[in-house]
């Protein structure tokens, strides 16, 4: 009896054992349940280095007036100001002149900024229809003016070896229809101005000759 007596007792006190590490799990169950979740750790570096770089700004209107900074979205050419096959942007920068003294068309400018928000791409050029040729001719001088400081350039030579004055357009019917405006040539960006003038020239003087008799009919001659 006193050997049944303690198997019984052995047995009760494991049951209790038991009981008591079921009901702990399921209090630890339980109370990991309730506990905040923490935040799952990004899928790698690059979804958190995108997270932090996240410009608060994004999205919201630039509200653009004439003393806006251009450079913050107009960054090409902020840059060109110091970029020394520039030399036209550099003289300007040198002479302290901001942006809006040379692109000068506010009603064009609202216009072209009306929906324009932080983050948005920026048009790769600023449109040259916001520059008034008079404003280049208040600091540069007319055309007339302007031609007699260029009277040795080499800049305008054409496939054949003819050099033309770049502000000294010969009388003819056709420079008569069609008067060049400054911006025509010059955008004060560029790091070519030659070639721009000449992609000017090229749209009617055929292959980029400007003078007249020194393709078909200069051939012909030689040929005879």
């Amino acid at each position: 009896m006193e050997r049944e007596a303690v198997t019984v007792n052995r047995r009760r006190t494991l049951m209790a054992v038991l009981g008591a590490v079921v009901a702990l799990t399921a209090l630890m169950a339980c109370l990991m349940g309730c506990a905040p979740q923490a935040k799952p750790a990004a899928s790698d570096s690059g979804d958190a280095a995108t997270e932090e770089s996240a410009d608060p700004m994004a999205g919201q209107p630039v509200n653009w007036t004439m003393e806006s900074d251009c450079a913050t979205c107009h960054t090409v050419e902020a840059e060109s100001a110091t970029d020394a096959a520039c030399p036209q942007d550099v003289a300007h920068e040198a002479e302290d002149i901001t942006c809006v003294q040379c692109h000068t068309q506010e009603d064009v400018l609202a216009t072209e900024h009306a929906d324009v928000k932080f983050g948005d791409k920026p048009a790769s050029k600023a449109t040259v229809d916001t520059v008034d040729p008079a404003t280049c001719i208040s600091c540069h001088g007319d055309l007339a003016e302007v031609a007699a400081l260029t009277a040795d350039s080499t800049a305008l030579t054409d496939d054949k070896g003819t050099t033309v004055n770049p502000h000294e357009r010969p009388a003819g019917a056709k420079h008569e229809e069609n008067p060049a405006t400054c911006t025509d040539c010059h955008n004060n960006h560029s790091k070519d101005l030659p070639k721009d003038a000449m992609k000017y020239c090229a749209q009617c003087h055929h292959r980029g000759v400007f003078e007249c008799g020194t393709c078909h009919e200069l051939r012909d001659r030689e040929t005879a």
